[in-house]
């Protein structure tokens, strides 16, 4: 018989992408989380993790059982929420990357209105790497991130292309270096655009880093510089670079939904997984 506890910590621990990070979440020692998993595999005879470097990933028997454990956690989940009468007491907490503020944020958090009324809602944003140390911590109870790469971190929202995006359309001077506003460097919109322009031997300067993008909106607004932002984030008024300007082609993300190891009374898994449909089909109209 699979013990929930340990179903969820294997979830915690896929969701998060580390035994550390599943372990602050669950509020238990690393060595108690590695404990944990050592016992699943014992109970089941199969290998459920393969280690490639620093990254944890998931065997072929690792990947079915994840899909068997989400469907029965949410069982559990939704037995519990039909078996208690209280609705979350508390705030939900919910973190967000501060250029999925305009594109997500606003979808997830009328879908949210729509399914538990009444409940209300705090957002902190922040860079997906921060907003994982929060929730790591308890202080959020779900958070929208863009996944580390070679993990099965969190729901997925949606896939999301950076794009180039200047003033107007005869910005860039062939005589001229190109004049950048630019995310923090921790962004793969960040690295890929230095490093492409580099390769390319364009020549560019950076008058400015920020990790608000209302600021970096603000600068191609006034003609003083471009930029890159999330596709789905793109104010009207902003004009795309097309690709034929050859630009250095920008990173693929995806954007996550993750929630707590221990989620929020209003939140069981059945929930968090209609939150991340419905919104995926709001940003997708």
């Amino acid at each position: 018989m699979l013990d929930n506890e340990l179903l969820r910590s294997f979830i915690a621990v896929v969701d998060s992408g580390s035994f550390t990070r599943a372990a602050a979440q669950l509020f238990r020692t690393q060595s108690a989380v590695s404990m944990q998993m050592k016992r699943l595999e014992e109970q089941l005879d199969k290998k459920l993790f393969l280690k490639d470097g620093r990254e944890l990933q998931l065997s072929d028997d690792g990947l079915k059982l994840l899909s068997y454990a989400r469907r029965i956690m949410k069982l559990h989940d939704e037995a519990l929420g039909v078996m208690s009468s209280e609705t979350g007491s508390r705030p939900l907490m919910l973190g967000c990357p501060d250029d999925y503020v305009t594109g997500v944020l606003p979808q997830l958090l009328s879908e949210i209105q729509l399914q538990i009324p009444g409940l209300q809602v705090q957002v902190r944003t922040g860079t997906s790497a921060q907003l994982r140390a929060l929730i790591d911590q308890g202080e959020l109870d779900l958070t929208i991130l863009t996944r580390r790469p070679e993990t099965e971190e969190g729901y997925l929202l949606l896939q999301d292309q950076g794009v180039w995006v200047a003033p107007t359309a005869d910005f860039m001077k062939p005589d001229q270096p190109l004049r950048l506003a630019l995310v923090d460097a921790d962004c793969k919109f960040h690295s890929t655009a230095v490093d492409g322009l580099s390769k390319q031997g364009r020549n560019f300067e950076v008058i400015c880093i920020s990790g608000s993008c209302a600021l970096l909106i603000e600068l191609v607004r006034r003609g003083e510089a471009m930029t890159t932002l999330a596709s789905c984030c793109v104010p009207e008024d902003l004009y795309r670079l097309p690709v034929e300007l050859g630009l250095p082609e920008l990173a693929t993300v995806a954007v996550v939904l993750q929630s707590a190891a221990r989620p929020h009374k209003a939140l069981g898994t059945d929930r968090i997984v209609s939150l991340v449909e419905q919104t995926a089909l709001r940003l997708s109209v």
